[in-house]
């Protein structure tokens, strides 16, 4: 798309460019947008964990190894909510803020 910011020539044409590429238009009301990746990881490892569950209950696997991915979902949410916190995690959140200075 060419542009000129200068005489604002095919803005337009780029704000619709933009708009067809992230597909915002497709975004109905209820719909959940998650706008931070390591929430969409974690949301994606905690899906992961709970299908295996189903796929458990479906073929008779014992309770102790689906309480391991039950565990693992609820570890995945609580990175998420701030109840389970690592050394990874607070340095991302403290590279991105200036927090003491």
């Amino acid at each position: 798309v060419f542009i000129s910011a200068a005489s604002k020539k095919n803005l337009d044409v780029l704000k619709e460019a933009i708009i067809n590429q992230i597909k915002i238009n497709s975004v109905k009301q209820g719909d959940v947008l998650v706008t931070n990746l390591r929430h969409f990881q974690k949301l994606t490892e905690t899906q992961d964990a709970l299908t295996r569950v189903l796929q458990g209950l479906d073929t008779g696997i014992t309770g102790d190894f689906l309480a391991m991915d039950i565990r693992q979902s609820l570890h995945y949410l609580g990175e998420i909510t701030g109840q389970i916190t690592s050394e990874d995690l607070l340095a991302n959140i403290f590279s991105k803020f200036c927090i003491g200075k």
